[in-house]
């Protein structure tokens, strides 16, 4: 007789199997079956009682860390097992049958179970009950969990027994112990909990044990959420009132499944005559909509539920979640649609990019146009201005400067009189220009007393004295008399400065009638009588005319630039975007594109051969698509800095051996010669296990897959101390690692990059061409998912190529400073 040898899984099938399942003989009674269903995980409130004994019945010790299947199987010509090594005994016989909770609940609420009559469970033989096995999976080496998770899905079963070439049972499915081990992280991060969760079947607080039973077997659900209905009165307030409303709504208190119905029914409870509440799971931990799938799953595993409710702001019944919902999201079909929203999120970024780029840059355009505006309006004013100030130049003059001044002043203010009064001391001014309109009072030559002037020294530190109407102003008896006298209605003066000295002062009269000054007009008053002041410095005058223009000129350069600048950097930005939205297409479509021939080539295949070849096609390029989708969503995790890297002791003497010793292997295949050089008593240093492991392997895969047949690579770890020196250096090796403060690990192989590519060999999707003459592909993402991984551990990393010889240098701190 053949031994046997049991096939090899990969390691989530073999890890999901239960290879202890319950079985029993047909002639078995229905009551040892539920004794032996109700040990299982016993979390009711009910009491344990001990297993029956009976002819035929047969229970196997479990893996206590493992969740067991909680049902009985069926089988014909079953051997009593001694041990619980798999290998010496490979099967437990014929499978005939299976008995579920759903059948005994479907049992109680059809009557042919009736606690409350006492029927003899122990007179019922299991073979009259069980439910015939409509699918099952025979074990062979192409298995794997998305074929199991593919015929719970198919089928709608809760059970998937494993079964051997003669139909013998070898073990067990179920969707938890599947969840257990795939233990998704990634896909269910992106997933919410409102996005899968259904509408539970609820039963109120007071409902039986019989009617909750009817509820499951009516409507074919595995659990029923035991609630209270709650209201609450609400205020709203409204424009000028307060609306008052009642809300109501379910307030779950507990929940009930199939497994504790088997226990009430072991136990012999009066199903008429119990409340649900007395043996539903409380308290339960609620769940919010807004929680991650990745949430939902850490609670089942924590609590050992198959399924949590959840809950509303208010604490009302939203809907249920269940290890088949979180095992839908790992559908392939499922996965391809997370693969293609990340495509698309990474479409929206960009044009999000794009639109603010646009945005801010239609922002500086209008302030480039304001700016432009302005500068527009100073430079007619300053033409204005030069105007005038070319008239006020032309001669040296004192005399012809101030009369020129006030001629163009009244002519560009349509005043009635301008004046320029110059103060002679402190007690007196004269009026020593002046431009009068026809037939005008003239004030020429007249000595002002300082009690006339004098508010006017405020001009100083106000810069202007305005008055638009001398009626209305508070002015002295003697000031009225004399302004009424030169038929003064309203004036304007302003300070004329030299060197910050008051010198005196530009008047502007309007005798007709009053006037209200306007700003501009104030503003340029003040400009002339700073042109005038400085009148006499002609040269001085040209060379601020022309720094103003030359200052005007700069600024709208430096905006030009600044936009060009801008345009420059959209344009670059959307030829990265183009770049980086065709490899990523390219990269994640070729592998789905051999996964599509190899499905095509399956079905069309004559030989087993040939199928065995284009199977691990379909397992290569499934590998491939996994990898280039986990060091994408890596390196967008590294570059964003959203999750914070956690450090640990790491031994270097005992862990790296766990690193370098599975390329020993991979070296001597292709003939090279892999050399480890370490120094003796290597530090423990402070690090992250897994980034520093994904960094060594990422170099040391490159350097054995870029090194030719026969090539040498050599790999030295050295101590340094702060001040660069070796730690080998010190009186002995075991000092050197107490007072090294760097690591540094030199990678070194036989294979030359050229000086031109060696800066863009950290960069995204980047291979040096005609490098890999072996054609062993890859992604390009390894190298620069070691650099943002360096950068992660505050470490730095060099390359050097010359002589033939490439050589990688990582250098880490052994205690890194703690960032938050």
């Amino acid at each position: 007789m053949p031994f046997y040898h049991p096939p090899f899984y990969s390691s989530a099938l073999e890890q999901a199997i239960d290879r202890y399942p319950l079985t029993a003989g047909p002639e078995t009674s229905l009551a040892v079956a539920i004794a032996l269903m109700s040990q299982l995980q016993n979390s009711c409130p009910l009491v344990k009682t001990p297993v029956p004994s009976d002819r035929g019945a047969m229970t196997e010790t479990s893996a206590p860390e493992k969740v067991r299947a909680r049902c009985v199987f069926v089988v014909q010509n079953q051997q009593t097992i001694t041990t619980g090594n798999l290998s010496d005994n490979p099967s437990r016989g014929l499978l005939i049958g299976i008995l579920t909770p759903a059948d005994l609940v479907r049992l109680i609420a059809s009557g042919t179970i009736d606690s409350q009559h006492k029927v003899a469970l122990h007179k019922i033989p299991i073979s009259e009950v069980m439910s015939p096995v409509s699918v099952s999976l025979t074990e062979s080496d192409d298995q794997d969990v998305f074929t199991a998770l593919s015929l719970f899905r198919q089928h709608k079963i809760r059970y998937l027994p494993i079964v051997n070439q003669f139909r013998h049972l070898v073990g067990v499915l179920t969707r938890e112990r599947i969840r257990q081990v795939l233990q998704p992280s990634n896909i269910l991060k992106l997933r919410r909990v409102a996005e899968l969760m259904t509408t539970p079947i609820t039963a109120p607080h007071t409902a039986s044990l019989l009617s909750i039973t009817e509820l499951m077997s009516e409507h074919q659900v595995s659990c029923v959420v035991i609630t209270k209905n709650k209201e609450l009165t609400m205020e709203k307030p409204k424009d000028d009132y307060t609306s008052i409303f009642h809300y109501s709504f379910h307030q779950p208190l507990g929940i009930i499944t199939e497994y504790d119905i088997v226990q009430a029914q072991f136990l012999e409870l009066n199903f008429k005559q119990t409340p649900g509440q007395k043996i539903m799971r409380t308290p339960l931990q609620f769940l919010q909509p807004s929680d991650s799938l990745w949430t939902a799953h850490k609670e089942m595993q924590q609590q050992q539920v198959q399924r949590l409710v959840v809950c509303g702001g208010r604490g009302e019944l939203l809907g249920i979640i269940t290890q088949t919902s979180l095992l839908r999201v790992l559908d392939p079909t499922e996965m391809y649609r997370v693969v293609k929203q990340l495509q698309q999120s990474v479409y929206q970024l960009q044009a999000e990019k794009v639109e603010l780029l646009q945005s801010r840059n239609a922002k500086l355009e209008q302030q480039v146009r304001e700016r432009t505006a302005k500068l527009h309006e100073q430079l007619q004013r300053d033409r204005l201005l030069t105007h005038i100030s070319l008239r006020i130049h032309q001669s040296l003059n004192l005399e012809e400067i101030l009369n020129a001044s006030v001629d163009e002043v009244r002519q560009v203010l349509q005043a009635d009189r301008v004046a320029i009064l110059h103060l002679e001391s402190s007690n007196y001014g004269i009026v020593v220009a002046e431009s009068v309109a026809e037939n005008g009072p003239s004030i020429l030559g007249e000595i002002l007393p300082d009690n006339i002037w004098q508010e006017s020294a405020s001009v100083i530190e106000q810069e202007i004295y305005a008055v638009p109407d001398i009626d209305q102003a508070r002015l002295s008896a003697e000031k009225y008399a004399w302004f009424h006298q030169a038929q003064i209605k309203a004036y304007l003066i302003v300070p004329i400065l030299q060197d910050g000295n008051l010198w005196g002062m530009m008047c502007v009269h309007q005798c007709s009638q009053s006037r209200q000054w306007q700003p501009s007009e104030v503003d340029l008053l003040l400009q002339l009588a700073t042109q005038i002041a400085i009148a006499i410095q002609q040269a001085q005058l040209y060379q601020q005319v022309q720094n103003l223009n030359t200052d005007l000129e700069r600024q709208v350069q430096e905006r030009t630039a600044e936009l060009q600048q801008k345009v420059h950097e959209l344009q670059h930005l959307n030829v990265l975007k183009d770049e980086f939205l065709s490899t990523v297409s390219h990269e994640l479509r070729t592998p789905l594109a051999n996964i599509k021939m190899a499905i095509h080539m399956l079905r069309i295949s004559p030989t087993l051969d040939r199928r065995q070849i284009y199977l691990e096609i379909l397992e290569t390029e499934c590998t491939r698509e996994t990898d280039l989708i986990n060091a994408l969503l890596d390196l967008q995790r590294l570059e964003a800095a959203t999750c914070p890297i956690d450090l640990e002791p790491v031994n270097l003497e005992l862990w790296l051996p766990t690193i370098i010793d599975p390329f020993y292997t991979r070296a001597h295949d292709r003939h090279q010669d892999l050399r480890v050089e370490c120094d003796r008593h290597l530090p423990t240093i402070s690090s992250n296990r897994a980034s520093l492991g994904r960094i060594l392997a990422e170099l040391l895969n490159n350097a054995c897959k870029y090194t030719a047949n026969g090539g040498e690579i050599f790999l030295k770890v050295e101590c340094k101390n702060g001040e660069g020196e070796q730690g080998e250096q010190r009186t002995n090796s075991r000092q050197a690692s107490a007072v090294a403060s760097e690591i540094q690990f030199t990678l070194s192989n036989q294979s030359s990059i050229s000086i031109e590519e060696l800066p863009r060999i950290f960069e995204k999707f980047y291979r040096v061409p005609n490098a890999d003459p072996w054609k062993q592909g890859g992604t390009g993402l390894g190298l620069a998912l070691v650099q943002k991984l360096v950068e992660q551990l505050q470490g730095k990393i060099e390359v050097e190529s010359s002589n033939g010889w490439t050589n990688f240098i990582v250098t880490f701190p052994t205690n890194p400073l703690v960032t938050s």
